[in-house]
């Protein structure tokens, strides 16, 4: 029997757990290895398993290298950081400002435009040596998590550093008129595909959705002067339009009564040809029967002119040509009576 097994503990004695261990070094290393490897275990399984939202991707890396790039959903990994898993939210279209900074989104958006270094990215130097000021956004997104992750230090600063340097040159090469009024979308147009060719030589794993011009106005010095030549033109533009509009009224209209006096003229011309033509036909006619019978056509046609002529005369006297010098007369025109 020995005294120091727990089996003959007396029952009215006090356990202490060092007295225990002392007496019991074999267990104590036997439970310290059970309680390493449960921890072992429960570390390997928190760390072995990771799960990738809808709209992200994962680089993992392994033994630091590159290794994989998983999809949404849930993934295992090798335990206690052999693999590292990196993510990034490749889906969302993210926006970086430039000239203006948003203090408060909502119905009734505030924007802070007043800080120095706000006027310094929005003052712009355009082809004419003039100053124009510009608020623009730039829409992107993660095209590549690698790159992204790993080619450049500081993606997000080297897209800001590229759109300001892309947006000066496409104004340096306009007049401040270009830039205030015609071409504001053929910069923006212009910028985004230039940022874009910068950012895949740097190979930023970044892909430009859009570039919006928020604002391009003159500098606060010379607004005013710019308004009133604004306001010049605008005006010189409604008086045009209105002249367009007269124009477009009056010309067809004018067009319509030359058309129309055309017409009628055309079928003035073509009535007298067919009345002429028929005149002739009658005329040729009538020739063809007197050539037959030259008395009795001559004397038809005069009956038919005097049946013509006759209803249209006041009085009538008939005079005979036989008689003495004294005139007959007889008067047929008087009524009966008077």
């Amino acid at each position: 029997m020995n005294p120091d097994d727990e089996r003959y503990w007396p029952a009215n004695r006090r356990f202490d757990p060092q007295e225990w261990a002392r007496r019991n070094p074999a267990r104590v290393f036997y439970l310290a290895w059970i309680a390493v490897g449960v921890i072992l275990v429960v570390a390997a399984l928190f760390t072995s398993f990771y799960t990738v939202e809808a709209n992200e991707e994962a680089v993992i890396l392994r033994f630091g290298s590159f290794h994989t790039i998983a999809g949404p959903g849930f993934h295992g990994k090798l335990p206690f950081g052999i693999d590292k898993v990196h993510k990034g939210a490749v889906q969302t279209v993210n926006a970086a400002e430039f000239g203006f900074r948003t203090v408060s989104a909502g119905v009734k958006t505030q924007y802070d435009r007043s800080s120095r270094s706000l006027m310094d990215e929005a003052d712009m130097l355009t082809g004419d040596v003039n100053l124009a000021m510009l608020n623009w956004e730039v829409r992107w997104k993660i095209r590549d998590l690698e790159d992204f992750l790993f080619k450049v230090r500081d993606p997000v600063e080297t897209l800001r550093d590229v759109s300001q340097a892309a947006m000066r040159i496409e104004v340096g090469d306009r007049s401040v008129d270009e830039v205030l009024t015609t071409d504001r979308i053929a910069i923006a147009i212009a910028a985004g595909e230039r940022m874009q060719k910068e950012l895949d030589f740097y190979e930023c794993g970044i892909l430009i959705v859009r570039v919006n011009l928020k604002g391009v106005v003159p500098p606060d010095p010379v607004r005013d002067a710019f308004n009133r030549v604004e306001e010049a033109k605008q005006e010189k533009d409604r008086i045009l339009n209105l002249a367009e509009g007269l124009r477009n009224q009056k010309v067809p209209a004018a067009r319509g009564e030359a058309e129309k006096v055309v017409k009628e003229a055309e079928g003035y011309h073509i009535g007298r040809v067919n009345r002429a033509e028929g005149d002739v036909s009658a005329f040729l006619a009538v020739l063809a029967e007197y050539q037959k019978a030259p008395e009795v056509t001559r004397r038809r046609l005069y009956l038919e002119a005097m049946e013509e002529i006759l209803p249209h005369v006041g009085r009538i006297t008939v005079v005979d040509g036989n008689g003495p010098g004294v005139l007959k007369h007889l008067d047929l025109g008087t009524p009966e009576g008077d």
